[in-house]
């Protein structure tokens, strides 16, 4: 299902392509980018993945989804890792191996509709915006370790903290590839909006899940660069609830407590001058 996080990267796209004489008079004959540029300019990559993912968190069902890729970074500043799970980040300072900023996330609504087996009984939760921030530190230039905390604002009103890390391994200037273990805790409002249900619930009587660690797993991604402006791009990630998230009888019952998700996609780099 496509919601506004993936239509907020399309109106930026087209923004973007609107201005894309301006931007394209920075590129070389080559499709390299100008050193000497008189105006300063932004170096931009927009694109995305075709992806499955879980119908809502603790699904066996899958649907496909549509993931966008955008990036964006000062000319002369650091490229950071962007991976297709990181959350939304604005960076507020940096050096060169430490950067921290505000971040954001969206989280798709939940609807009877997407599994009435499932979640027959149980209410619906409207698209969740989540806003917080983020922080990342690479020990050595090949490990990023990174943490996200989030506060949903709209839909599911909980706290969410995702603790992150990924190795980095470049055998060749066009390939990247990464993979790292994923952490994730969140509050008593978090699991309770996904995962407690209500009494007679398959006839049980109501569970209210607290917080805690909600889920672990791993996750990987590769990237192959065709030339300075086109890469394809890939990324598979499990992860395996925990906990209360895990204990739910829609999980149990219904669900699944290993969650998979994988997609495939390309994006296009260009410079921005303002």
């Amino acid at each position: 299902m496509v919601g506004l996080k993936q239509a907020a990267a399309c109106v930026a796209f087209l923004g973007l392509a609107a201005s894309g004489a301006q931007a394209s008079d920075l590129f070389s004959a080559d499709g390299g980018y100008k050193d000497g540029a008189a105006a300063p300019y932004w170096v931009v990559t927009v694109g995305g993945y075709a992806a499955v993912e879980p119908s809502f968190p603790g699904s066996k069902e899958t649907d496909f989804t549509f993931r966008p890729i955008f990036d964006f970074y000062r000319a002369g500043e650091n490229e950071w890792l962007s991976l297709p799970n990181d959350s939304f980040g604005f960076t507020l300072y940096q050096t060169s191996n430490f950067r921290f900023g505000v971040a954001g996330n969206y989280i798709d609504e939940r609807n009877v509709s997407d599994d009435r087996r499932a979640l027959n009984g149980l209410q619906d939760i409207d698209y969740t915006i989540q806003l917080g921030g983020f922080a990342e530190y690479y020990p050595v230039p090949f490990i990023r370790t990174r943490i996200e905390v989030l506060q949903g604002i709209t839909g599911a009103e909980g706290f969410e903290a995702n603790l992150i890390a990924d190795f980095i391994y470049r055998p060749a200037a066009q390939w990247q590839f990464t993979v790292g273990p994923r952490l994730k805790f969140v509050d008593g409002q978090y699991n309770s909006e996904f995962f407690s249900t209500p009494t007679n619930y398959l006839g049980l009587a109501a569970y209210n899940a607290d917080g805690g660690l909600n889920s672990w797993g791993v996750s990987s991604s590769a990237r192959y660069d065709v030339n300075e402006r086109w890469s394809i791009r890939g990324f598979a990630e499990w992860n395996r609830l925990e906990g209360d998230a895990a204990d739910s009888p829609l999980v149990k019952l219904r669900g699944d407590e290993n969650q998979w998700q994988a997609g495939i996609g390309a994006a296009y780099k260009f410079n921005f001058a303002y």
